[in-house]
């Protein structure tokens, strides 16, 4: 998943050259941030079971 999010960030900054380590860095963060917010919410629907 990471490496999807960070091929597609290179695609829209053109696959310029240098951006790589940061369009990895940031395609990290998102995944966890999406797979943190995925997890809090199955927690929370647990708690209303």
């Amino acid at each position: 998943m990471i490496a999807e999010a960070a091929y597609f960030r290179a695609e829209r900054r053109g696959f310029a050259v240098g951006g790589e380590l940061d369009d990895w860095i940031q395609a990290e963060a998102e995944i966890d941030r999406l797979s943190e917010l995925g997890s809090s919410r199955s927690k929370h629907s647990l708690r209303h079971m």
